[in-house]
């Protein structure tokens, strides 16, 4: 039961992350920088929900509402799936890259298991 509700609030940050990054980011960026930024705006959403509906002392509201909006976190993972096909591959080494954009790529996936392991 854990699992499930771990992966219904992850759908739900991810929605709100990848909302987040569709108002930032403009059309033309890689569509793997878009899904790692919306991580992590994701994730500062979430945290920045469950803790204001802790503080208040109505916690159960705040996953109740992040509950609400995991539908929306499949469609919107969907919807990213379908319009990033064909431009997700090369997303290490992209030529046209920066050196330090590329450096931020792979800190980024060598930060995902540190940080799972530390809120896991």
């Amino acid at each position: 039961m854990i699992v499930l509700l771990v992966l219904l609030v992850s759908l739900a940050g991810l929605s709100l992350g990848l909302r987040s990054t569709s108002m930032l980011l403009s059309p033309g960026a890689h569509p793997l920088d878009r899904m790692a930024l919306s991580i992590i705006a994701g994730a500062l959403w979430t945290a920045v929900v469950l803790e204001v509906s802790d503080s208040y002392r109505v916690f159960e509201f705040g996953l109740g509402l992040m509950m609400s909006l995991s539908p929306a976190g499949v469609f919107d993972v969907t919807k990213w799936w379908f319009l990033s096909r064909g431009r997700r591959a090369g997303w290490l080494r992209v030529g046209t890259s920066p050196g330090w954009a590329v450096m931020l790529r792979w800190a980024f996936l060598a930060g995902l298991p540190v940080a799972a392991y530390v809120l896991l």
